[in-house]
């Protein structure tokens, strides 16, 4: 099962790749800090997009797309270097305008090779700490409630040697001060039930974590800093945030330091470190579907199937507006990736053709003929 779920997942990389809807490499974004409506909405047209569309606060922009607030409503964005810029109303802007400076970084991928799991209720998978870089000293460890498992036993491991371990009746628990986790040093988490069953029957042994080293994590925490200190709305900043540690990786000059390979330190990133500080805002009485997309890939870059599909349906439950279309779109886009990843080409179908149907309505051409072949491909099986 596994090497089917890697061929799936290397496969939906390079098809997806050829049509631009995954890429190794990318340009920053730009994001809609703040809409104060007057008169009327903001519309958005992408470069794929046939015309233009309404929009919400916190979608993201990128450089190619332009964007039209009607007169009198005014609109704030902030840019890939985090300047905030007003928008003028009454005429559509190019974003390029508005955000002069881009750059270019690495991309959200599938996830690795061995992480893939987050399925099986019986067992208690690990939710977090999983296959990440750390900030804290101290992470909160935390793992699937088994049913009718009524205690736990934890161990954090450094190779076969048990560094710290405790019972819990929870399926959570923090890691305490000491013995103190070495910074560089890759860890590993096992859960088992107090009736046999094992965290290590999930997936592979590829989810390990890893605290940076106080270098590294300077670099980070002053960028934080920046972000808290900035003007921005809330929901931007913890956009801006997350977006920060999501696709943060190692430099190349450190990777050596921390035991690992050019390719295992592209897949690191502070993903962890993105979903606690999402996590707050879907408890919101009116939480944006944005998050809870955004929360879909980071537990699909985590490899957790089950959480990946929760939280994508959670967006397209609340995503009714039509500003939120191109959100519910690529929710169901990525539930037609979970689901051919793991080979359940009925949902697969299901969901591809629901994205190929907002597409439609967005008017992207190319989004809709990628599908039409990857809905045939599917149908032929």
């Amino acid at each position: 099962m596994i090497k089917n779920q890697r061929k799936c997942i290397k496969l939906l990389f390079l098809t997806s790749l050829m049509l631009g809807l995954v890429a190794p490499v990318q340009a920053q974004i730009a994001t809609i800090d703040s809409i104060n409506p007057q008169t009327g909405q903001v519309l958005l047209k992408r470069e794929e997009w046939s015309d233009f569309r309404p929009v919400s606060a916190g979608s993201e922009l990128n450089e190619g797309d332009q964007i039209y607030p009607s007169q009198g409503v005014q609109v704030k964005l902030v840019c890939p270097d985090r300047t905030q810029q007003p928008v003028i109303p009454g005429i559509p802007s190019g974003i390029k305008t508005i955000c002069p400076t881009w750059e270019i970084r690495i991309s959200k991928a599938p996830p690795p090779p061995g992480i893939l799991g987050g399925f099986d209720s019986s067992i208690p998978y690990i939710i977090s700490p999983r296959h990440t870089l750390l900030l804290t000293h101290q992470p909160l460890l935390r793992w699937n409630a088994v049913p009718q498992a009524t205690s736990y036993t934890v161990q954090v491991m450094n190779g076969q040697n048990t560094i710290w371990k405790a019972e819990v009746q929870q399926p959570q628990v923090a890691y305490p001060e000491h013995p103190p986790l070495t910074p560089g040093i890759t860890y590993s988490l096992k859960i088992t039930t107090n009736s046999g069953q094992s965290s290590q029957q999930d997936s592979e042994s590829n989810l390990g974590f890893i605290i940076l080293r106080p270098a590294e994590a300077q670099i980070i925490n002053d960028e934080v800093a920046k972000i808290k200190q900035g003007e921005f709305s809330p929901l931007t900043t913890a956009l801006l945030l997350a977006d920060l540690y999501r696709n943060y990786t190692l430099p190349v000059s450190s990777i050596e330091a921390y035991g690992l390979t050019s390719e295992q330190a592209r897949s690191y990133h502070l993903t962890s470190e993105a979903i606690t500080t999402l996590i707050p805002l879907t408890e919101q009485k009116e939480p944006s579907p944005i998050f809870y997309r955004i929360l879909g890939e980071l537990y699909w870059q985590s490899g957790l199937v089950d959480l990946t599909i929760e939280h994508y349906l959670q967006a397209i439950e609340i995503a009714k507006s039509p500003e939120f279309l191109e959100e519910k779109t690529l929710a169901q886009f990525g539930l037609g990736e979970v689901y051919t990843a793991i080979n359940n080409i009925e949902q697969a179908i299901i969901f591809y053709e629901q994205a190929r149907q907002g597409y439609i309505e967005l008017g992207d051409t190319k989004r809709i003929n990628f599908l039409e072949r990857r809905l045939e491909t599917l149908e032929s099986r």
